[in-house]
């Protein structure tokens, strides 16, 4: 018996990493960025109405490639999520993914 939880512990992780990315179409434009942090600030500022501090902050972040905009109808796989965030990367390529609201995917209730 204790042999077999951690290798039942071992194949449940296995099985939960060979997983593929759940595949979803974005349905509501939005930014992404590599960093949850950076993604969480440009949404703070939003909130915070501070349009100039969002608007350079997102332009650089654009130009740097930290970031980048999810058009409606894009192909997506969601890697990894949050409560509130999922991590999205073009279905068909090897890039690295971004952070984004799920509201980018999930429909409103």
């Amino acid at each position: 018996m204790r042999i077999a939880l951690p290798v039942l512990a071992a194949l449940a992780v296995t099985a939960a990493l060979s997983r593929p990315a759940a595949a979803e179409t974005i349905l509501q434009e939005r930014f992404g960025c590599h960093s949850q942090e950076v993604t969480d600030r440009l949404f703070k500022l939003v909130m915070a109405g501070d349009e100039s501090g969002f608007g350079q902050l997102l332009q650089g972040s654009l130009a740097s490639g930290e970031c980048r905009s999810f058009k409606t109808g894009e192909e997506v796989r969601l890697e990894s999520r949050t409560m509130s965030y999922g991590c999205l990367a073009l279905k068909d390529t090897q890039d690295r993914c971004y952070w984004t609201p799920l509201s980018a995917v999930e429909k409103a209730n």
